[in-house]
């Protein structure tokens, strides 16, 4: 049997090597594909994407590069990955039926209708200090030593503008998207979401839709890297028996 593909999509200000201890903890039977959005990892030289009609633009561009896409495979999004991989899923699904989302592991957000962004006005007109704010009240959190350095510090805030502009931009147009795809809601039991923002991701697909807490925060996936990789493959190996 071929290995299923993984679509692996990162959080605000994050980038592909956010899953490397995910990436190294999968088995055989699971091909795992970081994708990265522009401006960070080895996009970091293109600008980034402002909205969610770009970003899903650029994934659909890049998965096509993938001959493993062109069939089945599932995504597994963190944080903006969740938002990222319903939209890209539903766009499939409209554009690309021979490219098919079978499961969506949404991570560590809030179910698109019952979100609540965390600012008014544009996240693109933020300050340094407004977004890194923002990024902590998220759940997040900017390592000390990139606030120390003033590239570094500019740069990442560039990048969660951006990044917070798709989420806001995904909130604005497509909160109520659906997907066909089979739902795995996995969070972190001390993440800032309370079971009313979680609960509705049921909402968001016509499949069944199940959910798991995990130890730890919003980036629960750093400490529970076997526990998550066990999940995922009994997931898309049952579903491919």
């Amino acid at each position: 049997m071929s290995p299923h593909p993984l679509v692996l999509l990162h959080h605000a200000g994050g980038s592909a090597s956010f899953f490397e201890p995910l990436v190294k903890a999968l088995p055989a039977a699971v091909r795992p594909i970081p994708v990265e959005l522009p401006g960070r990892g080895r996009r970091w030289r293109e600008s980034p994407v402002t909205t969610i009609d770009d970003a899903v633009d650029t994934l659909v561009a890049t998965l096509r590069d993938h001959e493993d896409l062109q069939g089945e495979f599932a995504i597994l999004g963190h944080s903006l990955g969740a938002y990222l991989g319903l939209a890209l899923a539903a766009r499939l699904e409209e554009t690309a039926p021979r490219s098919r989302c079978t499961t969506l592991f949404a991570s560590a957000n809030a179910a698109p209708r019952a979100a609540v962004l965390p600012f008014t006005g544009s996240a693109l007109l933020t300050t340094e200090e407004e977004i890194f704010d923002i990024t902590s009240k998220s759940g997040g959190g900017v390592a000390p030593q990139i606030l120390e350095h003033d590239h570094l510090r500019q740069r990442a805030a560039d990048l969660l503008r951006a990044d917070f502009s798709v989420s806001q931009s995904f909130l604005t147009k497509l909160r109520r998207t659906v997907t066909e795809a089979d739902l795995v809601v996995c969070y972190g039991s001390d993440d800032i979401f309370p079971e009313e923002q979680l609960t509705p991701w049921r909402f968001s697909s016509t499949q069944q839709t199940e959910f798991h807490a995990f130890p730890g925060g919003h980036f629960y996936l750093e400490q529970n890297v076997p526990e998550l990789a066990k999940l995922i493959t009994e997931r898309l190996t049952s579903a491919a028996s």
